[in-house]
């Protein structure tokens, strides 16, 4: 079995690795290596994580779980390609096309990533098809209501700072209404605005 990191290492963090076991790659997310502070809240994460996965199963463009060796660890398939902050491809109008139904898909089984706004949580496999990687962070709303509709939007509204990003040409009237909507509250959001002071104290210093 051969290991190659996928992620790079912090204390507070998984280990994330490439591994290869009888000819298969697979991806393994664990926390066992970690001081027990935070091999503790590891082992919550990777069970949520786990479960999440669970309510995604048969979803095309999710990997899929395939174990769980320890309770500080779970592992998935590999999705291979390039996330979408790496990739040297130029993702077209079919893929964001494509990738707008995969959330929908995932929206539908109650399941809201937000973390969609991080290019490094999506991926653009070797087919040239869409992928969503990471939701150890996601919450689980299977019922529908105003809560569930809200947070759905803050994942539409990373989709569409991504969209923006990588294909500006592809973006309707709608999609630029609803991004100059959504900056506009984004910065009247006190908290938010707070921690962007202070991270650009930090720069700053």
């Amino acid at each position: 079995m051969t290991h190659l990191a996928l992620k790079k290492k912090r204390i507070y963090g998984p280990d994330v690795l490439l591994i290869r076991v009888d000819g298969r790659s697979l991806v393994e997310k664990t926390y066992r290596n970690r001081g027990w502070p935070v091999r503790i809240m590891g082992m919550l994460l990777v069970s949520w994580e786990a479960f999440i996965y669970s309510r995604l199963k048969g979803i095309s463009g999710i990997p899929k779980l395939t174990g769980r060796p320890d309770k500080y660890t779970l592992v998935t398939t590999y999705m291979g390609g390039e996330d979408l902050r790496a990739t040297t491809k130029k993702p077209d109008d079919a893929f964001f096309e494509k990738l707008s139904s995969l959330i929908e898909q995932m929206h539908q089984r109650g399941v809201l990533h937000l973390d969609l706004r991080n290019r490094r949580n999506y991926g653009i496999d070797t087919s040239g098809l869409p992928y969503l990687v990471d939701f150890a962070s996601c919450l689980y709303i299977p019922w529908a209501g105003k809560l569930k509709d809200f947070l759905a939007g803050i994942d539409w509204m990373g989709f569409l700072k991504v969209k923006q990003k990588l294909l500006p040409e592809g973006i309707s009237n709608e999609e630029r209404r609803r991004l100059a909507l959504g900056k506009t509250l984004s910065n009247l959001w006190l908290p938010g605005r707070a921690i962007k002071s202070i991270r650009d104290m930090i720069r700053h210093l």
